[in-house]
């Protein structure tokens, strides 16, 4: 089954980015790689298909509030859909990423059951049209 969206990934390399991409491409999900924020921005603005922008918040690489912001300041990508990925425990981590413009959420290391729970959601939000159950059978 081929998804709908585009998912840009803006993470440094890792075990859990490569179990990630791993299971995005399972699930039917085509996603670009990037390790940095202007990679990542050329991607968003280069991508066909409706776009979901996944960071992890704190990147060492970049300030993700200034990415988000700096997103959603861009009429080009206003119908760009930011997740977070935020580390577990790290107080406050929710609300700031809330506040500096992301849609949703996610924690990190992840979970991925809760990955394809915040795509479905993600999805159906953008007004796409994600095939049958969040689990399928």
């Amino acid at each position: 089954m081929e998804n709908e969206l585009s998912i840009v990934i803006v993470e440094e390399p890792c075990l859990s980015r490569n179990v990630l991409v791993k299971a995005l491409g399972a699930w039917g999900y085509s996603c670009e790689i990037t390790e940095d924020e202007d990679t990542a921005w050329k991607a968003a603005l280069a991508a066909s298909a409706p776009v979901l922008i996944l960071a992890d918040w704190h990147a060492d690489f970049m300030g993700c509030d200034e990415f988000f912001w700096r997103v959603r300041s861009t009429q080009a990508l206003q119908g760009v859909y930011l997740l977070g990925a935020v580390p577990r425990g790290a107080v406050g981590a929710i609300r700031q990423c809330i506040s500096s413009g992301a849609d949703d959420f996610v924690y990190r290391p992840y979970d991925l059951d809760e990955v394809r729970v915040r795509l479905h959601l993600a999805s159906k939000i953008m007004g796409l049209t994600p095939g049958g159950g969040v689990f399928p059978d």
